[in-house]
């Protein structure tokens, strides 16, 4: 059933394309990132130009493929396959959700449970099928948001909305997004690639946190993901800046995985990083 607002889809028939890692490459490279095809993997530049890491974060690699995708690269890493393990250089903590296949509310503590409740009866969760919603409302929800987390900078006005193109390019990104009479109090977007479900960034309106509507939009993520037959739900990662979170992460059922990396790193970008960026470094090759 389609809403009475315009490019709005009920989360229950949420729908979205599945990718390949090559599939996801294709799309990223539409996006305008810059991949690279290396010994059977796609890698993209992340971060600062010139550090690459696969597409497809959690592909598992081997030592031989696990190497630096161009010689003009500063820096990369790489998570390796679980029998090559004793090769890795460093580890990387990935928060993902336990038993995806089966998830449900007796999944959540007591907290959640009652938190998922109170959104489910005054949050409205939809998928968007198009910009109009978040052209109209999602710049002050993400201005609100950073200002109060500041993972990141702040985009321009004119950044963000260009930045919504990537949405609806094509057909791979789920966004959902939770209302309230109609106002926009947040939203969050991911994709699936091989298997694997990414939640990729989430932005939640002040006037909406009492809402509980974090729990609410995440729990439905999950829901549409686990429909979509994922095997797992990747939160992201789990850096030193996550510790305020864990109680929430807990109560979700989420589980934190050190998963083995090999990275590499020109000298000097490694003493500056180190140096100048301690936790970037940490983050960045999972070392102290």
């Amino acid at each position: 059933m389609v809403l009475s607002l315009p490019q709005l889809r009920e989360v229950t028939e949420a729908h979205f394309t599945c990718l390949t890692e090559r599939e996801l490459a294709e799309r990223r490279r539409e996006e305008g990132v810059r991949v690279i095809s290396h010994r059977g993997h796609y890698w993209e530049q992340s971060g600062l130009p010139g550090f690459f890491q696969p597409v497809h974060l959690l592909a598992r690699l081997t030592p031989d493929e696990a190497t630096a995708p161009t010689p003009l690269s500063w820096g990369f890493r790489a998570a390796l396959t679980p029998e090559t393990a004793s090769a890795a250089t460093g580890q990387v903590p990935v928060a993902r959700l336990r038993d995806l296949d089966t998830y449900d509310v007796q999944h959540l503590d007591s907290d959640r449970r009652g938190e998922l409740r109170q959104c489910q009866r005054l949050v409205r969760i939809v998928q968007l099928t198009g910009p109009s919603l978040l052209l109209e409302q999602g710049y002050g929800v993400i201005r609100d948001a950073l200002t109060r987390t500041r993972p990141k900078k702040i985009p321009t006005l004119d950044e963000y909305l260009k930045s919504l193109r990537r949405y609806f390019v094509s057909d791979h990104w789920c966004v959902l997004a939770g209302l309230v009479d109609g106002k926009l109090g947040g939203y969050l977007d991911g994709y699936v690639v091989d298997g694997v479900a990414y939640g990729f960034s989430a932005y939640y309106a002040s006037w909406a946190l009492p809402l509980n509507i974090s729990t609410g939009l995440l729990y439905a993520f999950a829901q549409v993901c686990r429909r979509f037959e994922a095997r797992t739900l990747v939160g992201g990662l789990h850096g030193p800046d996550a510790a305020p979170l864990e109680p929430f992460e807990d109560g979700l059922g989420f589980v934190v995985d050190p998963i083995p990396i090999h990275w590499g790193m020109n000298p000097l970008a490694r003493a500056f990083i180190r140096w100048r960026y301690p936790h970037a470094y940490s983050w960045l090759t999972g070392q102290p």
